[in-house]
This record gives structure tokens, C-alpha cells and sequence, in this order.
């Protein structure tokens, strides 16, 4: 695992004033205290930065576990301190994108900057769907983040109810989503897999008995978590071959799930049918299917 820094400008902010009541609505804009971080790691690509100084700071990650058209993010700290355990929050990667309201749960806890929320989209047209849909734009390739999207966007505003909005001064990500991209390339390659065949995959693997694998794996929620109501989420992986059989299943993400096991993937290996994945021709390939398991009491 290694690091790799992007230096960017420091942005200052301006400070509010409160002699009128719309100031009180303007962005809190808050600077970024370090360079953006991106971990070319295992099982995933993250880029992490840190906002605001002192006792009063947020962290932001982006991250991607297989190719996605837009990344997940996750933000903890200063700027969602009064959110609850579960609330509606207004989220908008500006300017360029429109806000849009996420339903925030809980998920993990950072030590420094304590309760974290995430998310899987950054557009408001798109569906927040935790399973991946590659197939949407019926053109051939991995999905890939838009640089154009990146570019565009300047930074993240968060705003809960009427109370002052936090906006967090990224800057533009335009290079932040190529090297993003160059991380996902690499990853796919540890895979197993041919990044130029690949390029040529026109539809994912679909599971044929999707309904039956999830009953199966909610059969078995682990005895303990179940006790204790202990959530999760996992997200998963599977490389499926030319003929539809799942041939390797990992576990790439887990939250708050000290107490559960690699069910899912034992699952997915015993009983899973798929529809292999297809290139531009129609012709069937190896690939790699991916989803989410939400283990809710």
C-alpha cells in the first residue's frame, strides 16, 4: 500500500457575519487543512482530505471498491456533529451537480473524528444503489469516472434542515477522479483480469437466482450480532467465468461487523447461477459481478 499526495492551492474562506438574517444562510466555507491522500490499496481506491483546523475539523473520503461512473464518499467530523443517528440530509457536489436528499445512516465510527455517514452517488438524477449498474449506458467498457464531472465540481455543501450549510472547499476534482480511475485500472488487473478485453465488455455478470442466494445468506444471520442487534454492510465481489460459474467471491468492505463471517460469499460460491457477462458481439466472457449485503435487524 502506498500514497500518493496531490498538492493543491489552499483555499481561504470568508468569514459570515450575522448582522443580517439571510447571512446566516450563506456556506460555512471551510478550507482543507491537508493535500488530498489517495490509497491505492488491495481491495479498494480511497482519497481522504481533512477540512478546518484544530478541535473542528471533517474528513471527506472518496472511494471505489469495483468501476463505478461516480464514487462513494463518506464524511465525519465537525460539519455533521448535530446529525443524529438517522437524518435527511441535503448533500451537493457543486457547481456543477445539483443537491439532493440523502437519507444518512450510520455506519462507522473514526476515532478522532467520530460518527461517519456515507453515500454511493453524487448526482441527483441517479438512483443510490449500492449494486452496481454498468450495463445503463448499453456502450462497451469498464465504468469509469467522468474527469469532465470532476472538473466541474468545486465543492461539497452539506445542509441539514434550515440551519447554515457546510461547504467544504475541495477544489476541483478533475485530477483527483483521474488518478481515482489509474487506482481502479491497477486494481482490476490484481483481479485476474485483461484491462483490454475488459474494455470490450458490454453487460455484467447477472445472478439468475438472486431471490434464492438472499434468502440463504439472511437465514444465517450471525447468531451473536443478532443477540446484540449488531448491522452491517458488506460489499462483495464475485469473478464469474465464460461459462457462468462463480470461480472467486471476496468480502472488499465491512462496517461495524466485528461479529459477522464470509456467509455471503460461501452463498454465492454453493449456489449462485449466473448469466456470464457479454462483450460488444454477444459473445460470453470472464468478468466480475458486485453487490452490496445490508444485514439489517
Amino acid at each position: 500500500m502506498w500514497y500518493k499526495t496531490l498538492l493543491v492551492a489552499a483555499v481561504s474562506f470568508l468569514p459570515l457575519t450575522s448582522v443580517e438574517a439571510a447571512d446566516e444562510q450563506r456556506p460555512l466555507e471551510i478550507a482543507p487543512s491537508t493535500p488530498w491522500q489517495v490509497d491505492f490499496g488491495e481491495a479498494r481506491c480511497r482519497a481522504a482530505r481533512v477540512f478546518g483546523e484544530d478541535e473542528e475539523q471533517t474528513i471527506l473520503f472518496l472511494e471505489q471498491y469495483s468501476p463505478r461512473d461516480q464514487p462513494r464518499w463518506i464524511v465525519a467530523g465537525e460539519a455533521i456533529k448535530d446529525l443524529g443517528r438517522s437524518h435527511r440530509l441535503d448533500i451537493e457536489f457543486g457547481p456543477g451537480n445539483a443537491s439532493f436528499e440523502e437519507e444518512l445512516e450510520e455506519t462507522i465510527r473514526f476515532d478522532k473524528f467520530g460518527r461517519a455517514f456515507r453515500g454511493s452517488r453524487i448526482r441527483k438524477d441517479e438512483p443510490d444503489a449500492d449494486e452496481e449498474d454498468a450495463d445503463k449506458n448499453n456502450e462497451p467498457g469498464l465504468p469509469r469516472l467522468d474527469i469532465a464531472e470532476g472538473k466541474a465540481i468545486e465543492w461539497v455543501q452539506l445542509t441539514r434542515n434550515k440551519r447554515q450549510p457546510q461547504r467544504l472547499m475541495t477544489g476541483s476534482l478533475g485530477q483527483l477522479f483521474e488518478i481515482l480511475n489509474t487506482c481502479m485500472d491497477d486494481l482490476v488487473s490484481t483481479w485476474g483480469l485483461d484491462l483490454e478485453t475488459q474494455s470490450r465488455r458490454l453487460t455484467a455478470p447477472k445472478p439468475k437466482n438472486l431471490s434464492q442466494i438472499a434468502l440463504r445468506i439472511q437465514k444465517y444471520y450471525p447468531s451473536k450480532a443478532e443477540q446484540w442487534g449488531i448491522q452491517a454492510d458488506l460489499s462483495i465481489r464475485v469473478m464469474v467465468d465464460s461459462e457462468g460459474r462463480a470461480t472467486e467471491c471476496k468480502i472488499t468492505n465491512i462496517t461495524l461487523a466485528e461479529d459477522f463471517d464470509d456467509r455471503p460469499c460461501t452463498e454465492f460460491m454453493r449456489v449462485a447461477e449466473f448469466e456470464p457477462a457479454r462483450d460488444s458481439h454477444g459473445n460470453p466472457m470472464a468478468s466480475y459481478y458486485v453487490s452490496s449485503i445490508l444485514y439489517r435487524m
